[in-house]
């Protein structure tokens, strides 16, 4: 069963002037990190929730680009600029971190959470079985679980992950998952990371509970990258690039969304992913392992890391 959420991003300014209510309960920010450009929404209002779709809140995007092309020394930028935006927006101060890995593991686009999370130093155990060694090394008290999705479990990862968290009393929650992009050029080459909670399934119309605050009774946080764009937004994307380098008049009222109905009343509204998806799970899901590693195993180097996971 594919499980997969809309991006959230609203990336640019331009975005946010269009739905005019810059400055009246969205807040903008853009800083360039390293060579990587990291915007944030802070949705503070009713109104600003009503006309973006999304929780009150914060949003994160980080763009990495291609990563999966560039050297180690990206790689290993893009981790350090992930891992400050996660420590920043998670405010931890302390207690037990429970990360879930969302997503079907068999079906590649889908399968970014439980592959991150067999790249994130697991130390819940350790604490009570080396204490020493625990201490020594400054590390937090991380469990992780792979609920899969209702097709293989009968159960939903909302209530998996509420009947662990009920157990294990964590601190915090990070939610780890795939995307639906809303544009060809986030595909896999950022990051988004929030605190308002997750709706599964939301970005291929195949909706589950909600995973936040209100329903865990604990801190939440999100992080998301996108993996697939439907057809519809590949056809407008791919028309607006050719008019725009062709100086084509775009055709006069075509939008996304007349698209989007055109395709599915010929059943072609079909999801997308990158040819070399397998590559880019892989060297994605390491990214978000090792940010969060960084986040919260502060002493622990890129060369251990590799060496314990």
């Amino acid at each position: 069963m594919f499980k997969i959420r809309t991006d959230l991003a609203l990336e640019t300014r331009e975005e946010v002037a269009e739905k005019g209510i810059e400055d009246d309960g969205i807040l903008f920010y853009e800083e360039t990190i390293d060579g990587l450009v990291c915007s944030q929404i802070d949705i503070t209002n009713g109104k600003a929730r009503e006309a973006t779709g999304r929780n009150i809140g914060t949003y994160v995007t980080v763009e990495f680009g291609k990563v999966w092309l560039k050297s180690h020394e990206d790689f290993v930028r893009a981790v350090e600029t992930i891992a400050k935006k996660i420590k920043s927006l998670s405010e931890f101060e302390g207690g037990s971190v429970l990360i879930a890995g969302l997503g079907n593991i068999y079906i590649t686009a889908d399968s970014i959470g439980p592959k991150a999370l067999s790249n994130i130093l697991i130390t819940r155990h350790i604490k009570n079985q080396m204490p020493d060694m625990y201490a020594d090394f400054g590390m937090a008290d991380i469990s992780g679980i792979a609920p899969g999705v209702l097709g293989q479990t009968g159960m939903e990862s909302a209530d998996i992950i509420k009947a662990v968290a009920k157990r294990t009393k964590p601190s915090l929650v990070i939610l780890i998952d795939a995307l639906a992009s809303r544009k060809i050029s986030r595909l896999a080459t950022t990051i988004q990371i929030s605190n308002t909670g997750i709706a599964p399934g939301s970005g291929v119309g195949n909706y589950r509970h909600a995973i936040d605050q209100n329903f865990l009774g604990t801190k939440v946080m999100s992080i998301g990258v996108p993996t697939v764009v439907d057809a519809a937004t590949l056809s407008y994307d791919v028309l607006e690039e050719t008019c725009t380098q062709n100086n084509i008049e775009p055709v006069e009222n075509l939008t996304h969304e007349i698209l989007r109905n055109a395709l599915e009343e010929s059943g072609g509204n079909f999801f997308v992913t990158p040819k070399e998806s397998d590559v880019i799970i892989n060297e994605v899901s390491k990214i978000i392992g090792y940010a969060i590693n960084r986040s919260f195993h502060n002493d622990i180097s890129f060369e251990e890391m590799a060496r314990m996971v």
